[in-house]
């Protein structure tokens, strides 16, 4: 498994077995390349829906967390 890949999981599972994070399975984790040049570096994006802002915010932190130094795009969206 590559790092990334074991990042990205790693952040899944860490927000997916979060109890306080309603919702959690609508959270998606991908670690994308920030630019398609050699050598471009990857970020953590989340995308989907969660009820509030704590949430998110949640998810985010965890994200940061577990992201290995690499940049934490929240694209969560607060669905009410």
């Amino acid at each position: 498994m590559q790092e990334a890949e074991r990042i990205q999981t790693e952040i899944q599972k860490v927000i997916g077995d979060d109890p306080t994070i309603q919702d959690s399975r609508k959270i998606i984790v991908m670690v994308e390349k920030k630019s398609f040049w050699k050598g471009g570096k990857e970020i953590v994006v989340l995308r989907g829906s969660v009820r509030s802002e704590s949430d998110k915010a949640k998810a985010e932190r965890i994200a940061q967390l577990h992201a290995a130094g690499r940049e934490v795009q929240d694209s969560i969206n607060v669905v009410h």
